[in-house]
């Protein structure tokens, strides 16, 4: 029969549907692992007891066993039914009070498990607002569409071990219960807010706790889709006020290959008088920052770390210059440059001749000042392997690029044949590839020794590579220590910078290891129980090695304006100018030779001079490596 109902039992229904949805919200993850063996345990423990109760109690009750076990299978499968059969079981079990407990604790079991079930598959949406409710996290990530790229970001973020809570903005179509997208939402256990994000205005439209407003926000819109990434934030921007979003507290992350998108959200700012920071990025940009964080330059190349400078030449080979190679290119060129070794790249390509006039009409800087050779050639045809062939014995590094993974995995394929037919150099083979998991097994296969996968989406999209706030908070120091030498105020005037200058910073930053590889050092996290002793920085940064690194600084500095299509501006052109920086013609006085920086100074006045600017960043990496949280110290 059903439980009478009464106040009591209606309280005691209550509480446990309180318990399964606090439960639910907290706690699901931990519910899909032990579901089954609790129901197991359930089924059982009321198969046992009814078992026990339903036994006759005199002997000449006509009642086989198998009635017994027949009526006890029918009252367990009731438990989950929210019914009981208490009232046919024999006297002597209903008064004795330690059977009594245990098939209440059965039943109360069996309840959790039937509302939890009910909960789990059905109440996707009260979970997540529960969740909302409840939820006690330190930041919060929302992600305006659900695909490969926010779900990857998602799971490197869950990987980082804080507390974190994770929303995502999508519309569910009709009848998608049981859709990819909820079932991923079981998996990884992040918030979903059933809406169309593409028509978002305003944040308030979500009903999100405002609590969540006054903790660190992290907003991330990485559609393929590029075009309504840029819209939404726009919108979100214009209502930021109305919203009573924290400018101090909100960021936000945008996926887009236009490259006038941050001057509108720089646009969009000023004239709200708002300070939001916006970052964006494309899928070439994040791909080959992911290679050579990865696979660092300075790790294929043989260093005088007494002097701190090169003991060779840096020689790349791009095979293909689309958008990817173009990105690779372009970093390779900045994060390439070494005192005691010259920088020249090889590329190849089936669309040479077009691609080439794209390429130095973009970037004008590069044609004159870096040795860059092009070939229009395929792999498969006589002129790339010719080309390749003849150049092995100088190449460090090769990247593959093509169309599609396949064309890349066959390039890769024959150029690993080629190099091991060379006696004298085993360069990286770097290779692009989408989906990381079809061709793992090769990379790790002897038949392909030297290649070095890069680019998959649970690579690029990481908290490391979209994120990454140790390098945001060494740039903002390197930026705050610059002004002082100009006494700016304030110092720290990160978001009133422009976001060629914040990212110009973000290089320097990034270009720390390296200048520690050329010191035979490193650096890592400040913990407890790190065993290997510090150094003192302050003491390496001296004498000729204080020197080659400021003179490494000055080519990195200008390798990044040249691949950012800056031009030097020639003296005789700068007029009665009184800056070196001319930012409307992207031209500045200093893309010159370190030598030559000491006639700039004369020319406009400079205090300090320009050289000693490059040496005073030199001289403050010890103070924004501090800053960062990290330590110093020596290689093994």
């Amino acid at each position: 029969m059903l439980f009478p109902l009464s106040l009591m039992s209606l309280s005691v229904s209550f509480i446990i549907i309180l318990i399964c949805c606090f439960f639910m919200a907290k706690y699901r993850h931990i519910y899909d692992k032990i579901k089954i063996p609790l129901a197991i345990l359930t089924v059982l423990a009321g198969l046992i007891l009814y078992t026990i109760g339903y036994l006759p109690t005199d002997s000449n009750e006509p009642l086989s066993i198998f009635s017994v076990a027949f009526m006890a299978l029918f009252s367990t499968c009731r438990i989950f039914i929210m019914e009981s059969d208490f009232s046919d079981l024999n006297e002597i079990v209903i008064n004795n009070g330690l059977f009594i407990f245990s098939i209440s604790m059965v039943h109360i079991l069996g309840a959790l498990l039937t509302i939890m079930t009910i909960l789990s598959a059905f109440g996707i949406k009260f979970i997540s607002r529960l969740k909302l409710i409840f939820g006690n996290s330190q930041e919060t990530y929302i992600f305006l569409g659900f695909n490969e790229a926010s779900l990857n970001l998602i799971k490197s973020l869950r990987a980082g071990g804080k507390s974190r809570c994770y929303i995502v903005v999508e519309s569910l179509q009709d009848g998608e219960e049981d859709g990819d997208l909820l079932l991923k939402l079981r998996e990884d256990r992040f918030i979903l807010i059933d809406t169309v994000w593409q028509d978002l205005i305003s944040m308030k439209k979500l009903h999100i706790p405002k609590r969540l407003f006054n903790r660190e926000l992290h907003i991330f819109a990485l559609s393929i889709d590029e075009s309504k990434n840029a819209k939404v934030i726009l919108k979100l921007l214009k209502h930021a006020q109305k919203d009573k979003m924290d400018e101090d507290k909100i960021k936000f992350f945008v996926n887009t290959t236009d490259e006038s998108a941050e001057k509108y959200f720089e646009i969009v700012n000023k004239e709200k008088n708002t300070d939001f920071e916006v970052k964006t990025f494309s899928i070439p940009d994040i791909t080959a920052r992911q290679l050579f964080e990865t696979y660092p330059i300075h790790n294929y190349l043989p260093l005088d770390t007494e002097s701190a400078k090169a003991l060779s030449g840096y020689t790349v080979f791009i095979a293909g210059l689309g958008s990817i190679g173009v990105e690779i290119l372009r970093k390779s060129i900045y994060l390439g440059q070494f005192i005691g070794g010259d920088y020249k790249a090889i590329i190849t390509d089936g669309e040479m001749a077009k691609k080439r006039g794209f390429l130095f009409n973009k970037y004008p800087g590069l044609k004159n000042n870096y040795q860059i050779e092009t070939h229009e050639a395929v792999p498969g045809s006589e002129e790339f392997y010719e080309t390749l062939k003849s150049n092995i014995n100088t190449i460090n590094y090769i990247v593959v690029a093509l169309d599609n993974d396949q064309l890349n995995i066959e390039a890769a394929i024959e150029i690993q044949r080629l190099v091991n037919r060379s006696q004298n150099k085993n360069p990286i083979i770097a290779v692009h590839i989408t989906n990381n998991e079809d061709y793992e097994h090769l990379e790790r296969s002897m038949l392909l020794p030297d290649v070095r996968f890069f680019g998959s989406c649970s690579d690029i999209f990481t908290e490391n590579i979209i994120i990454n706030e140790t390098m945001d908070s060494m740039a903002r120091k390197m930026n705050t220590l610059f002004n002082s030498l100009y006494n700016v105020e304030p110092a720290d005037n990160w978001r009133d910078l422009d976001a060629f200058t914040k990212e110009s910073n973000r290089s320097a930053a990034s270009n720390i290891a390296t200048k520690l590889q050329l010191l035979n050092l490193e650096m890592r996290e400040k913990a407890d129980d790190n065993n290997r002793s510090t150094v003192n920085l302050t003491e390496y940064l001296t004498g000729e090695r204080l020197e080659n690194l400021s003179k490494q600084e000055h080519l990195r500095w200008n390798a990044f304006h040249f691949a950012s299509g800056w031009v030097t501006w020639p003296l005789n052109q700068t007029g009665d100018a009184n800056k070196a920086k001319d930012i409307i013609n992207r031209r500045h006085a200093c893309l010159t030779s370190w030598d030559e920086l000491e006639e700039i100074t004369l020319r406009f006045s400079q205090k300090p001079s320009y050289q000693q600017l490059d040496r005073e960043q030199v001289k403050n990496i010890p103070m924004i490596i501090e800053h960062a949280g990290y330590e110093v110290y020596e290689k093994n």
